[in-house]
């Protein structure tokens, strides 16, 4: 018979290490710790300049993640992490000239917004109806031109077969996308209203509430990004909305909307429709 064991897991008890009620050695150090003990290797005020408050404390502090307003909650999301380099070792090489071989893949793009950056991913569609999404690339741009995130985004084609892209052209975004519209004329635009940001999360939450995403557990940003993703009410009051804040780790949620671009190009019910089958006697 299992039995269970209480322990006090708080920085205070764990701040010197201790080897816990379950013979496990545990210990907790916080920048703030680390400061200290006298690590000159970063600056405490710049660092909680670059972080939201939320951040700061679960990357820095060592504190759990509030998740309660987001759409995406942690639980969710970490059924979506996955050990890349292992668990698609098969059909996947990163550092191979043709990284996904000859099977297709859609790109997500998310512009800038004043003071932010902008992000891209890489999507790897489903291999049969209902299968999984997987991310085989992210990124994220800051201070880059038009001009220059449209040569990187073709870069892109060049390494992989490009099917889809999606990109947001309100606003910043309307630059990127005539420039990529010229080497992908069958580029996808998102012209952001209410609406199309609730089509757009919708179908996201369908995807990974049925564990149909997967991306490196060690990409903290994508996790972040998209735990940053709230539901708002329009400033009339009339409309449910979907928002971000900001920092210069999530942007404004650049990558999660830039996934949601690329995961956009399957119908919603694309994972769950109904598929007859035939028996052969």
């Amino acid at each position: 018979m299992s039995q269970q064991i209480q322990m006090d897991v708080s920085h205070a008890r764990l701040m010197g290490g201790r080897r816990c009620e379950d013979a496990m050695w545990r210990q907790i150090v916080t920048v703030l710790d680390a400061a200290g003990r006298g690590c000159d290797l970063f600056d405490i005020e710049e660092l909680r300049r670059d972080y939201s408050a939320e951040e700061f404390a679960n990357l820095l502090m060592c504190e759990f993640v509030d998740d309660s307003a987001s759409i995406f909650p942690l639980t969710m999301l970490q059924t979506c992490q996955v050990d890349s380099w292992v668990d698609w070792a098969d059909d996947f090489k990163p550092l191979a000239i043709r990284p996904y071989g000859d099977r297709a893949v859609w790109i997500g793009y998310d512009p800038a917004e004043t003071g932010d950056s902008a992000g891209i991913v890489v999507v790897a569609p489903p291999l049969v109806p209902g299968g999984k999404f997987r991310v085989l690339e992210r990124h994220q741009f800051k201070g880059m031109d038009f001009a220059a995130q449209a040569a990187f985004i073709q870069q892109i084609t060049l390494r992989y077969w490009v099917t889809y892209i999606g990109i947001d052209a309100t606003g910043m975004g309307t630059g990127v996308a005539q420039l990529v519209r010229q080497f992908f004329p069958g580029v996808t635009i998102f012209n952001y209203s209410p609406e199309v940001k609730t089509r757009l999360v919708l179908k996201a939450f369908d995807v990974i509430k049925n564990e149909r995403l997967e991306y490196d557990a060690g990409w903290t940003d994508l996790t972040q990004s998209l735990l940053a993703i709230q539901k708002t009410i329009t400033p009339s009051g009339r409309q449910v909305t979907y928002t971000a804040g900001r920092s210069r780790t999530t942007g404004h949620a650049d990558l999660a909307w830039a996934l949601m671009h690329a995961l956009q190009n399957e119908p919603l019910e694309g994972g769950t429709a109904a598929r007859s089958t035939m028996e052969i006697c």
